[in-house]
């Protein structure tokens, strides 16, 4: 979830550098601000694999294992900047997933309900001949699987739990991403009503304001 306020940046390094006391205060407010969303978020995680067999060990092309504990500890905050995007846009606070089955869950069917298209056959060669065998030959966009409906399948398995929520239909100020849509972060925030980004960029402003105060800066 990125907060954008015009010069947040430079006003973060500013903090550190001329008021480290009061750089150290902002942090630990936004972190407060940020951590009912993370624990909401956690709270939206399924208990057990959504999928039969995801917790269990197999050689599906190292396809991440479902692990419930795993998944909640993956989701948390960070209030210092992100890296800047394409775009050139910056976070300076933020909920993330670390867990790579929890980002899964979060976000299986947000591009195409029904899954990846399945991957088309292809020839096997060795050696520079046709071996007469055959196997399924992609893209990382395409499912592997010999089941035709397995992205579908995939899906409605993880809908049972929730359906994907779309975050950007809420309110408050901030920047609006084409991709805040999902079922566990994304369905917190928005269920959050956009209280936390407005609170969050009040925070900052409210830190910028005290940052004057202070040092006499215009």
């Amino acid at each position: 979830m990125p907060v954008e306020v015009k010069g947040a940046i430079a006003l973060r390094k500013a903090l550190r550098n001329f008021t480290p006391n009061l750089a150290k205060e902002t942090q630990k407010e936004l972190a407060s601000l940020l951590k009912p969303v993370t624990n909401k978020a956690r709270g939206f995680i399924p208990s057990q694999a959504p999928l039969s067999g995801w917790a269990k060990a197999s050689g599906n092309g190292g396809f991440p294992l479902w692990s419930t504990s795993a998944a909640k500890r993956g989701i948390g905050y960070k209030t210092t900047p992100s890296k800047p995007n394409r775009q050139g846009f910056r976070a300076l606070a933020r909920i993330v997933n670390a867990s790579a089955a929890g980002a899964i869950y979060e976000t299986a069917g947000r591009k195409n309900s029904n899954g990846r298209e399945q991957a088309p056959m292809a020839n096997v060669y060795a050696n520079g001949k046709a071996t007469g065998r055959t196997k399924r030959s992609g893209s990382k966009n395409q499912s592997m699987s010999n089941n035709p409906q397995a992205g579908s399948l995939f899906i409605q398995s993880m809908n049972q739990y929730s359906q994907i929520v779309d975050a950007n239909n809420q309110t408050g100020a901030g920047r609006r991403s084409g991709k805040m849509k999902g079922r566990a972060i994304f369905r917190a925030w928005k269920e959050d009503g956009g209280k936390t980004n407005a609170a969050v960029i009040k925070a900052i402003e409210k830190a910028r304001d005290k940052f004057y105060a202070a040092t006499g800066a215009k």
